[in-house]
């Protein structure tokens, strides 16, 4: 439900070409939202050394931009001497202001993959500022400038930037996405080798706007509001899906990336699309769990699915794929025990219904309901068994497990069916207590131990 609250202040300044010419004056009274003081007053994992200054005064550091020299000697305690200097510019680019910053994203990128700094990063922001200080426009005339900056900045909301830095950083980003829009040629649109990246970056920018409009529609301080907020939300993922898909269709085949596995503390080296595809999926299945509409989120729920789908036809071993798609029916099919509970006559149609011997049978499987339950449980099985193999098993996918077997319990028909999937659930339960032993997991799941494995042993 709504809740009275005062809203939170948005950065203003933002440019027409995304808010429309009636903005100018508004932006002329604002102060604009100023990444440079947030990058330069963050340290290395994202904790602030000193305060955030905002507005549109040119600070210190702005006068002395940190550019791909500057970065290395700033990155060089935290990088061997190898690694930067494999960072140097081309001889035959070096001049060429959009090649530099295009290597020193590069650098940024290359850099927290291998060490979790992010000096280039900040040496981006830096010089995509000083770049538009200096070229006499309002929007810097190269669309693959807008889609570095926009992704720089992108990039450091994840990674760096402070919980009250991070609207502004996504406003920013969402101004850039629109000024490739604006810029981009036909030529590049078929010829250049970013343009995959931009349509990803843009898509994940407007998921973070989408957040953003989340946090606003939990202050809403009516019914009214909080109902445009939600059609703004849908409106947002209608238009972040789209680019998700465009991009998606056009990363280029063998394309890899490094990933920084934090539970793990390693870097792994993945496919780019099915990577980016599980990402983004995972995202919008998030989202689809806000709605309270129904059809809205089975909207999300379904593409989300269909996505995870699609990795593990091209990936059949993806085990991140595999969990999504069971989280995904586990979603949906709690989303309609929740409704049936709410139906006073679903008891006496129960109690009418004859109980079959065989539980793999029952008439209720073959609802719709049924149905998702039972393939839920088969694409969460799928993923445990990768697991298992890979060594790289989890309490989160033996416990999903154990939830999509007590889906089936709970719409079973018969005491011997409830009976199975009750002692397949509490098995894995245990195995996950077991392996990975955590209080909060033994106390999440006490209860469910004792109601189902007394259901378990009824029979």
């Amino acid at each position: 439900m709504p809740k009275a609250t005062t809203k939170k202040a948005k950065p203003g300044g933002l440019r027409r070409a995304q808010l429309g010419d009636d903005t100018k004056s508004a932006a002329a009274e604002s102060p604009r939202f100023n990444p440079l003081a947030a990058a330069t007053t963050t340290g290395t994992k994202g904790k602030s050394t000193s305060g955030v200054t905002s507005g549109s005064s040119t600070t210190a550091a702005q006068d002395q931009e940190m550019t791909v020299t500057d970065a290395a000697a700033a990155g060089a305690e935290g990088t061997s001497g190898g690694e930067t200097a494999s960072l140097a510019l081309k001889a035959d680019e070096a001049g060429d202001e959009l090649s530099e910053l295009r290597q020193t994203y590069e650098a940024a990128q290359k850099q927290f993959a291998e060490s979790g700094t992010q000096e280039y990063l900040r040496g981006t922001i830096h010089e995509c500022d000083r770049m538009i200080r200096n070229c006499g426009e309002e929007v810097y005339p190269s669309a693959e400038f807008n889609y570095i900056y926009a992704s720089a900045l992108h990039d450091f909301s994840l990674i760096g930037a402070e919980e009250q830095e991070l609207t502004g950083f996504v406003e920013m980003a969402l101004e850039y996405v629109s000024n490739v829009a604006d810029l981009i040629t036909a030529e590049e649109r078929k010829e250049a080798d970013w343009v995959w990246k931009y349509y990803l970056v843009a898509g994940k920018v407007h998921l973070q706007k989408a957040d953003s409009l989340y946090e606003d529609q939990e202050e809403a301080s009516s019914k009214k509001e909080f109902k445009k907020l939600g059609t703004q939300i849908h409106t947002t993922l209608v238009q972040a899906t789209a680019l998700l898909d465009t991009g998606f269709k056009m990363v280029p085949e063998g394309e890899e990336k490094h990933v920084v596995r934090l539970d793990a503390k390693s870097i792994e080296k993945v496919g780019a699309k099915e990577h980016e595809m599980v990402s983004a999926a995972a995202n919008v299945a998030l989202h689809a769990d806000r709605f309270e509409e129904y059809e809205r989120r089975k909207k999300w729920n379904t593409w989300a699915l269909e996505t995870y789908r699609e990795v593990t036809q091209d990936t059949p071993e993806n085990v991140e794929a595999w969990q999504g798609i069971a989280t995904c029916m586990h979603s949906i099919v709690g989303w309609w025990a929740d409704q049936e509970a709410d139906e006073e006559n679903d008891d006496d149609e129960d109690e009418d219904e004859e109980e079959p011997e065989d539980e793999l049978s029952l008439p209720v499987y073959s609802t719709e309901r049924g149905l998702m339950s039972l393939q839920a449980l088969d694409a969460i099985k799928k993923a445990i068994e990768l697991a298992r193999k890979a060594e790289s098993l989890t309490s989160d996918l033996l416990t999903l497990g154990a939830e999509c077997h007590l889906n089936l319990v709970n719409i079973a028909v018969g005491d011997k069916a409830a009976a199975e999937q009750s002692k397949a659930a509490v098995a894995l339960i245990k195995e996950a207590m077991a392996t990975f032993p955590d209080p909060a997991l033994e106390e999440r799941y006490a209860e469910v131990l004792e109601e189902f494995e007394e259901i378990a042993g009824s029979n």
